[in-house]
């Protein structure tokens, strides 16, 4: 037999080998784990895609097209409650841009982690990781996970809290005009 040939059948048995021999067991636990960490971020993915940006965006043009109304309503002498609800008022306007940045950020990063928990889940699949490595990975990525449920839970409030400034605006704005009866502020 040639040498070529021989060399052609063997290597690639005694490389197969080595692969097989390179593998670790594969923990139908660990594998468990992951899908559920997988599915918590497809969840959150699905429903920060779901929200829009609209609320932010209307209510940082009305603080645009505003500011300098409320600037001279607090200039002006107020009741206690009139001052509190345009003062609540403007600040959620105010942070209507930051909270539209929060919103995108929390979004990349729920991004983000699905692309690297996709990545462990194959590494898990195919046994690449010792029971050590597969453990602190799975720690790891299921303190991520949390933290970043715990980041899209506060861009619900935030959008929930949009909505709800946009809402008042409509009371606000007779407060700002100097017009709004001030006995029906919450």
């Amino acid at each position: 037999m040639n040498r070529g040939i021989l060399f052609a059948l063997v290597v690639p048995l005694i490389g197969s080998g080595l692969v097989t021999a390179c593998r670790h067991t594969i923990d139908p636990h660990r594998i468990a784990t992951i899908d559920s960490l997988i599915t918590t971020m497809e969840a959150a993915s699905f429903t920060l895609n779901e929200l829009d940006g609209t609320p932010y965006t209307k209510a940082n043009s009305i603080l645009n097209t505003k500011r300098a109304l409320f600037l001279q309503r607090f200039s002006d002498t107020l009741d206690r409650r009139t001052a509190a609800a345009l003062g609540a008022q403007f600040v959620r306007l105010r942070d209507a841009a930051r909270m539209a940045a929060d919103h995108e950020q929390v979004r990349l990063a729920v991004e983000r982690a699905m692309v690297r928990l996709q990545g462990l889940r194959t590494d898990l699949v195919t046994g690449a990781m010792d029971n050590e490595q597969s453990l602190s990975a799975l720690t790891m990525e299921h303190g991520a996970t949390n933290a970043l449920d715990s980041s899209v839970q506060q861009v619900l409030a935030n959008y929930r809290s949009m909505q709800g400034v946009l809402e008042e605006q409509t009371l606000v704005d007779s407060l700002l005009a100097g017009t709004g009866p001030t006995q029906h502020i919450p």
